[in-house]
């Protein structure tokens, strides 16, 4: 926090991954830094690794989202893309992480790992989502592989929420059988006072 606005303080990003900061994002009153992850070329390809760290301080508020669905290629000598993002969210802070939907395309193989560490009086929203792929293209769960992990800790290392989800096309049932009609799955998770109105 600089002068009683959340500002950003520090940032580095490096390929794949480039981080912008639009100025003028919601109400002029509204005290918010938005935070846009993007990766070149489009989308996430064979083989990438992505890591991101983030934290926001106390009394602060940040959105972390996208500009479009994150496409993430058919895999490559069946290598898997990743994305790994640690958050420590600030006492009395609110972190949202409402990215666009994850749109795997065929035979993609895709792991994410969010891990948050709060206080009792941090604030945050999760917003988890992939879509059955590519319907102009006719692929509809076709991709091979799709995990998205969700950690939430309090106070360090107390787990307050342990999720994940597995998406696998080795599993003996195909993925489009296992999601039936379904196009797509998303999860939200709401923590905090700040979000209890």
């Amino acid at each position: 926090m600089v002068g009683g606005k959340s500002t950003v303080t520090r940032c580095f990003s490096c390929y794949p991954l480039k981080l912008i900061f639009p100025n003028k994002v919601g109400s002029s009153k509204s005290d918010a830094v938005w935070i846009y992850a993007l990766s070149y070329g489009g989308g996430i390809v064979s083989g990438d690794q992505i890591s991101l760290e983030i934290s926001v301080g106390d009394g602060c508020t940040a959105a972390l989202t996208t500009q479009a669905s994150t496409k993430v290629y058919k895999s490559v000598d069946s290598k898997c893309s990743a994305q790994f993002l640690e958050a420590r969210v600030g006492r009395n802070a609110l972190l949202a992480v409402i990215p666009d939907p994850v749109t795997c395309f065929s035979t993609a193989k895709y792991s994410q790992m969010q891990l948050f560490r709060v206080h009792s009086d941090s604030n945050l929203v999760i917003v988890d989502w992939v879509t059955s792929g590519r319907h102009e293209s006719g692929e509809r769960w076709e991709f091979d592989l799709y995990k998205s992990t969700n950690h939430i800790y309090l106070d360090g290392d107390q787990p307050l929420f342990l999720d994940s989800v597995l998406l696998d096309k080795r599993s003996g049932t195909s993925i489009a059988e296992q999601m039936q009609e379904y196009q797509v799955m998303a999860m939200v998770i709401i923590s905090g006072k700040k979000l209890s109105r």
